[in-house]
């Protein structure tokens, strides 16, 4: 039986691309998509698989993602002090990559040891000579006499 081919996804009108592109966050685009959207009848997982496709839908318009979010309620302080840091980690990443960079270059100019043409730091000691001694063997248990009884 042949199989019917199916859409990955639904079809998208650009007025709901749109709304997409314009809302935040996801629940900020469900309730704008129900006041938008009255008609249409698709229920919370359509709307979601939606919203789902967004980066999809920023791409195609040419419009980078926001990766951070506004309003995180960070003072001008802090701000400042993460700022900051960030600096410091992005020097301290380029000054390891550099020395790793070297470390490459330093053991790539080192001699690679040949197998069985160096001789062992230090040498194995003989072998102890001892005398193979035979283990004690206990007396094997002689078997008690029978008890006689008489007179």
């Amino acid at each position: 039986m042949p199989r019917v081919h199916k859409r990955k996804y639904e079809k998208i009108d650009p007025a709901e691309i749109d709304l997409v592109v314009q809302c935040r966050d996801s629940h900020e685009f469900y309730k704008r998509y129900r006041e938008n959207f009255p008609d249409k009848k698709k229920g919370i997982d359509s709307i979601s698989k939606i919203w789902k496709r967004r980066g999809e839908f920023l791409k195609k318009q040419g419009i980078a993602a926001d990766t951070t979010e506004p309003g995180l309620g960070l003072s001008p302080e802090l701000e400042i002090l993460v700022t900051a840091q960030n600096k410091v980690l992005l020097d301290l990443t380029a000054q390891i990559k550099e020395h790793l960079r070297i470390t490459r270059e330093i053991l790539e100019r080192l001699p690679l040891p040949v197998p069985g043409t160096e001789e062992p730091v230090q040498k194995p000691a003989p072998p102890k000579v001892t005398e193979h001694k035979e283990p004690v063997r206990k007396p094997a248990h002689e078997k008690p006499a029978d008890i006689m009884i008489g007179s």
